[in-house]
């Protein structure tokens, strides 16, 4: 028989079926072939089996590292229906038990070891799993490992050093959810040699995604129950979340219950079995905490609060309808939900001062001085760091500073297999066999003869390494007999004995330094945090995205899908809605802008009164922006309100709304500064520009970021004020020495150079009757370039450029456009103007995606004033 038809037998004999999965085989075949693996399927794409089959069809047994120890006891219990083949060992499991566990590895019956990854920590259990010969190891929840992943777990870091120590034949990674740059991280954390990488397709096409804004969502959440099916699970930010969901269910009689890592094991393995048996039709449950539950049968999947990463949600939708039937994932959302997550994340990562704290604290905590180097292992307790930052500090936390700290040269963290245990006798071999004859403990005698049968006389000279639980096994001795007899050798001082710190546990690399000196670097620190505010800004993305919302997370993970779309979420189905018709990034656009204008904080009402065009205060002082949104609903106005408070471009403080930093910056990229002078709007600009360009050359010279050489709020006074002189240029607001040192002289020779031209250019506007500015472009127009050509040689946004256009036409009513257009554009939007469309947004409706509201914008002008 040959192995494709053995392997085909097993599939059968242990889990029954006649086929594998897409992808299963290949990954399968890798393994029995002694290659490392790398795969990423999706929830429900069966890789359990991937690891459960090649461990059962090898000849000894096979680890499987997994963090939810509800998911290793559901995979037990599944594959022990048939026969005595897999185990778990957790801290569920008393000493006795998990003894009797590794007498059933040792006589065969066991091929398949679950371990917690928690258990890696002690290195006397990973002699006695050495000691049994493992074959493979299996990591499952592999993204644990990664600082990029989206729930890193300090004790998967110890997965490395263990597999190392116990010398597989290969190792094994499974994720559910990891995108290209966290499978680099998890082959890099684990040191795997050549590893076949497998991914498989992203795309859940029974799932129905869909996204409701609300801040009523007990009410949505019952709406939701009550209109699809049960069972359920609603996802919640925190514990006492998930308590109130639960309470409200149940009183419109739903069947529901809290599930959530505060409460007791028992109570939680209760309430699985009740679900899983139907008679809980509803869990409650923390983002924060991993169900574990093997269930295919979930119809709903309900998200209460938004999750931190793409990774997080799409991980716990998948646990919906993983019987291949329709299911539902519905995801709440508003404003608040990215504060809660950007809470978790700031509790998350150390920033400079804690990593001082942390590294002030093992120093102080083990009595180092400044300026010394102990030879011994420094202690890392938890609750005296804790204290000593009067923070209390997960072990995230802690993990992320030593993390930091090592990778900056000042300390090593102690691998727990790299600790050994020390001996030597400090009696010469005569003195010995005396105090040997005349002691009366019978404990003491054996264990000296034990320890001289064992090393000899070498054991008089040097300290001798040896491992604890090999030289019990050797000897038929307990381990505790051991130690304690070491111990009172040791306190009488017949011998030297040093036992390994069984806590976490550093080496200083150079001498403590004083807080001051401690040299980190910003970016290393604030890397891993970026990150994480990036990916929860992706998620936010993804609750406002208008495309397939499928087809926004299947492109996150890595896969190129060109006009993809489910057929099934909320953008897919509703695509006439008024939501899916609006310009987003037009109307986005007029709010910053019209914010920037007004300057001052407003109420989102009078802010939605001026921008529509109804009885407004504000219209008295802002004419020109009065009612530029009067084709839009307030709904779509507030619903982008919140999109540019999501992407902090405005700030909200209660009922009040102003443009933040970043929106003003919006703004400016896209070709309008934030300088309004009257008088002399465009030669202000066109400066203001010159400047920007000479900064970014000056930063590259210099190899620092803009900002530093001369941050934006600065070189807009410079363009505004125009100082001719150093002393001028000096008594500009933010200017300093060392600035003016780096920037100056190139800025006043510019700014020179520009008041000269722009005294010839005022010369011109008399013949042309058009700003300066304005001038260039229609020269431009002139010699016949494009829209995007005088876009680029103008370092102008089109749409900028289309309202210098719309301003020429006013003047010269018989400029020529037709050259500003792709083939056939000027004439389709013609066709619909003629049709009787004037608006500017009803005309985006019906043209083509490709024709943009500035080439619309300048069609219409030349209607208007031709």
């Amino acid at each position: 028989m040959n192995i494709e038809s053995s392997i085909k037998n097993k599939l059968k004999e242990f889990f029954g079926y006649d086929e594998f999965r897409a992808g299963q085989q290949e990954i399968i075949n890798s393994i029995l072939d002694d290659k490392n693996v790398v795969a990423v399927l999706p929830t429900g794409g069966g890789k359990s089996l991937c690891y459960q089959l090649p461990a059962l069809m090898s000849n000894n047994f096979s680890i499987v590292i997994s963090p939810l120890i509800a998911l290793m006891k559901d995979q037990v219990d599944e594959i022990n229906k048939t026969n005595l083949n897999a185990a778990f060992v957790n801290s569920t499991l008393s000493f006795k038990e998990i003894e009797n566990v590794l007498r059933n590895i040792s006589e065969k019956k066991i091929k398949l070891l679950y371990l917690a990854p928690e258990k890696l920590e002690g290195i006397s259990f990973a002699e006695k799993i050495k000691s049994l010969n493992p074959e493979f190891l299996f990591i499952d929840e592999a993204h644990c490992i990664s600082e990029w992943g989206h729930n890193f777990r300090p004790s998967y870091r110890k997965i490395k050093d263990f597999a190392k120590y116990i010398g597989f034949k290969s190792i094994s990674a499974f994720t559910a959810t990891a995108t290209p740059e966290v499978v680099q991280d998890i082959i890099k954390q684990l040191e795997i040699s050549d590893p076949q990488i497998f991914i498989r397709g992203f795309e859940r096409s029974n799932i129905s995604i869909n996204v409701i804004k609300s801040s009523n969502k007990k009410e949505e959440c019952l709406n939701i129950i009550s209109k699809y099916q049960t069972p359920a699970i609603v996802y919640a930010a925190s514990r006492k979340r998930t308590e109130e969901i639960a309470d409200f269910l149940n009183l419109y009689k739903f069947n529901a219950a809290r599930y959530h890592a505060g409460l007791p094991a028992e109570e939680r393995r209760l309430i699985q079995e009740f679900f899983l048996a139907g008679k809980i039709k509803v869990i409650a449950a923390t983002t924060a905490f991993g169900m574990g539950i093997n269930k295919k049968d979930i119809r709903t999947i309900i998200h209460y609060n938004i999750p931190g990463t793409i990774e997080n949600y799409y991980q716990e939708i998948g646990r919906a309808g993983r019987d291949g039937f329709d299911s539902n994932a519905i995801l709440l959302f508003d404003d608040s939900d990215k504060n809660i997550q950007k809470y978790f994340i700031e509790n998350s990562y150390p920033d400079k001062s804690l990593i001082i704290n942390i590294y002030n604290a093992i120093c102080d905590f083990n009595k180092v001085a400044v300026g010394s180097t102990p030879e011994n292992e420094l202690t890392v307790k938890p609750d005296f760091i804790s204290n000593y930052s009067n923070k209390s500090l997960t072990p995230v936390l802690i993990s992320a500073s030593l993390n930091i700290l090592e990778n900056a040269g000042y300390l090593k963290q102690i691998s727990e297999y790299s600790k050994r245990y020390n001996f030597k006798f400090n009696l010469p071999p005569e003195k010995l066999k005396e105090y040997v004859k005349s002691v009366a403990n019978d404990a003491i005698k054996d264990v000296i003869i034990l320890m001289l049968r064992n090393f000899g006389s070498q054991i008089f000279t040097n300290k001798i390494q040896f491992s604890l639980n090999q030289i019990a096994e050797k000897f038929s001795v307990p381990e505790e007999y051991l130690d304690s007899t070491f111990t009172i050798l040791n306190n009488i001082g017949i011998a030297e004995y040093f036992k390994p710190n069984s806590e976490t546990a550093v080496k200083l690399v150079q001498p403590r330094v004083k807080p001051e000196n401690l040299n980190l670097e910003s970016k290393i620190i604030n890397e891993n945090y970026l990150n994480a505010i990036s990916k929860l800004d992706k998620m936010i993305e993804f609750a406002y995205t208008d495309e397939c919302r499928m087809k926004f997370i299947i492109e996150y993970f890595g896969e190129d899908i060109q006009n993809y779309k489910c057929g099934k979420c909320d953008n897919c189905t509703n695509e006439n809605s008024p939501s899916q018709k609006i310009n987003k990034n037009y109307l986005a656009e007029l709010i910053l802008r019209a914010l920037h204008e007004i300057k001052k904080e407003t109420s989102e009402k009078e802010l939605i009164n001026l921008l529509t065009g109804k009885n407004s205060e504000l219209a008295k002082t802002h004419k020109g922006i009065y009612g530029c949104c009067s084709n839009y609903s307030s709904d779509e106005i507030q619903s982008v309100l919140a999109e540019l408070n999501s992407k902090e471009e405005i700030f909200k403080f209660g009922s009040k709304i102003k443009i933040s930093e970043s929106g003003k910056e919006k703004i400016s990229v896209e070709g309008e500064n934030e300088i309004q002078s009257e008088n002399n709007y465009e030669e202000t600009l066109e400066l203001f520009n010159k400047l920007r360009e000479a900064r970014k050359e000056i930063s590259e010279k210099f190899v620092q970021p803009a900002y530093l050489i001369c941050p934006d709020d600065t070189l807009r006074i410079i363009a505004e004020k125009k100082p001719d002189t150093p002393n001028k240029f000096l008594l500009i607001n933010g200017m300093n020495q060392r600035m003016f040192n780096k920037i100056g002289f190139e800025f006043l020779d510019i700014i020179k150079e520009h008041l000269k031209y722009s005294v010839a250019n005022h010369e011109n506007k008399g013949q042309t009757g058009l700003p300066a500015n304005i001038s260039e472009t229609f020269i431009l127009m002139k010699k016949g370039h494009t829209l995007a050509e005088i876009s680029s040689l103008r370092k102008l946004s089109e749409a900028v450029v289309s309202m210098q256009i719309e301003s020429i036409l006013e003047f010269y009513p018989e400029t020529e456009i037709e050259n500003l257009f792709a083939a056939g554009e000027l004439e389709t939007i013609n066709s619909e103007i003629f049709k009787g469309y004037k608006d500017l947004k009803d005309l985006k409706e019906r043209l083509p995606e490709e024709i943009t509201f500035s080439k619309i914008r300048i069609a219409a002008a030349k209607i208007k004033f031709g």
